[in-house]
């Protein structure tokens, strides 16, 4: 598809602002002017691939619309128009859906910026979608191919996460083995294990092998990988309630985690015990980022946290395995 092909939506109460966009858009783009969010919405028929909305308008803001639209059509992306922009609007923007936004007034090369990097942002998206629907199709028919298969993908993308991904999947089955887990539960808990950092396949590559700490942006971003992997294998039939792992493995007993921010025994018990296990080998890997810790200087940075992170009664029941597993050389041979 050529870029005249493509469908640009501009949503604004000033007439100015819409046709100063239209002027910089129509040699690359369809492009449709709207007074208000309703008559956009009325043509979505149109196909839109891109929307620029103003975030402060008579009827609907644009944050509501962004919303709408992306339940509506989560493949189209948005890009927020402001006058007043600030940190708190910004991450509203983020949260409603919205892949960027540009302040008033704005120049020429800003706008096609951001609808040449909106419009690459959905081409990897559709691409994604595909590739899941094709990978969903083929994981109830041969299961340890296809978790390969995911598992590299994502690895393509962050190098350090296949290895971590079986490392932490082994050390899940070894503590619970020992602390009692039914086989059966525990078959489940380790193929979500495997998977549990799936969802990166829909983070830029970018934000994943940045060295300098995330900007609230990215890490926002970031935040949103256990529900891109939850989303993704939901439908699986063979995960069972092993996709507690896969959503809730950042959750925080003090409930200052993520996704849902969820507080202590509300946290489902396999996310409680993986998130300890996925910490350990974590801290204990070198990263882009920052230095590793020893098992012991790990083992103690866990205890240190219980409570706040962690919930405590698993903390103690599975630390005394952990330096078990250290004296045996089990947990440098992973």
């Amino acid at each position: 598809m050529g870029n005249k092909d493509r469908v640009v939506f501009v949503v604004d109460d000033e007439k100015g602002v819409q046709e100063s966009m239209k002027m910089v858009l129509k040699d690359k783009y369809q492009v449709f002017t709207f007074d208000c969010p309703e008559e956009a919405l009325a043509d979505v028929a149109l196909e839109p691939e891109l929307i620029f909305t103003d975030i402060r308008m008579f009827s609907m803001n644009g944050l509501e619309f962004a919303e709408r639209i992306k339940k509506m059509k989560p493949q189209v992306e948005v890009v927020i128009i402001t006058a007043y922009p600030d940190l708190s609007s910004s991450l509203r923007a983020l949260r409603s859906g919205a892949f960027d936004y540009i302040v008033k007034p704005f120049g020429k090369d800003e706008v096609l910026e951001a609808a040449d990097r909106a419009l690459q942002k959905r081409n990897q998206v559709v691409e994604n979608t595909k590739m899941i629907q094709e990978l969903r199709k083929a994981i109830s028919l041969n299961y340890k191919a296809t978790t390969r298969a995911l598992v590299l993908a994502v690895d393509a993308k962050d190098s350090y996460t296949a290895e971590h991904s079986r490392r932490t999947s082994e050390l899940l089955v070894a503590v619970g083995e020992r602390i009692g887990i039914p086989d059966a539960k525990l078959i489940t808990c380790k193929r979500a294990a495997e998977l549990h950092d799936i969802g990166k396949i829909g983070i830029e590559e970018s934000i994943l092998k940045k060295e300098e700490p995330l900007a609230l942006f990215e890490l926002e971003k970031m935040r949103q990988h256990p529900l891109i992997g939850y989303q993704i294998l939901r439908p699986t039939t063979f995960l069972e309630e092993g996709l507690s792992i896969i959503l809730h493995h950042h959750e925080r007993y003090d409930g200052k985690g993520y996704p849902e921010g969820l507080v202590g025994k509300k946290i489902p018990f396999p996310a409680r015990l993986f998130a300890i296990i996925d910490t350990y080998d974590a801290i204990t890997t070198q990263r882009c980022y920052g230095s590793k810790l020893s098992s012991i200087q790990a083992i103690k940075e866990i205890i240190k946290v219980k409570e706040r992170q962690f919930d405590p009664s698993l903390v103690d029941l599975v630390v005394p395995h952990f330096l078990k597993f250290r004296k045996d050389g089990y947990l440098d041979r992973l």
